[in-house]
């Protein structure tokens, strides 16, 4: 829904060629207390535990070299036992829970989908942007990371590569997707040398 402001994150589409997405995910056992995570946000690595992206992925590598996206946690709750959740609390080590696990889409070739900022037209297609970092949305679990529509250039460093644009016709009054909506759904890929697995140094 381009014409409403409701960052959701990243949805995984499709791999890069059209490839259908099969779903598959890496399981990450969480061995440090680390942020909140939450569905659709991208995932950085630091001392070989998942965690939450907190700044602008660069070519650099670093613990903002982003791994994946987080698509689900699994857990032992003291109370209530094996847990499946789509977010995981800040923390979780401190709060008790074991055997936890993140689950996260690593593949480098994704084509994902994000809702813009502000406005993205068509002719944007091949050119890069930068994000804005999300903080989640406690209440639904879900992501609220979004492209930074004022940053779309040929920047070669933004950490996204404008693929292609979400088009679909409305369902109801508002729920339109098209280029150049005011909160237009973008389809991205990660931009060349920001995927940790695309980058030849290690952390």
């Amino acid at each position: 829904m381009g014409q409403i402001a409701a960052p959701y994150g990243f949805r995984i589409v499709k791999l890069l060629g059209d490839l259908p997405f099969s779903g598959g995910m890496h399981t990450f056992p969480l061995n440090a207390n680390v942020g909140a995570f939450f569905f659709g946000d991208p995932v950085g690595l630091s001392g070989g535990a998942p965690t939450p992206l907190a700044g602008q992925p660069s070519a650099a590598v670093s613990v903002t070299s982003p791994i994946g996206i987080f698509m689900g946690a699994e857990y032992i709750d003291p109370v209530r036992g094996f847990v499946n959740s789509q977010s995981l609390q800040a923390n979780v080590l401190i709060a008790g829970l074991k055997s936890v696990k993140v689950k996260i889409a690593d593949a480098p070739d994704v084509i994902m989908q994000i809702q813009a900022n502000g406005s993205v037209t068509a002719d944007k297609v091949g050119m890069n942007a930068a994000l804005i970092i999300g903080t989640g949305n406690a209440a639904t679990g879900n992501s609220t990371f979004a492209l930074d529509s004022a940053s779309v250039a040929v920047t070669a460093t933004l950490a996204l590569k404008i693929y292609d644009f979400v088009y679909n016709a409305a369902p109801s009054p508002g729920a339109s997707s098209m280029p150049g909506d005011p909160f237009t759904d973008v389809l991205v890929q990660w931009n060349a040398n920001i995927h940790r697995y695309n980058l030849g140094g290690g952390l």
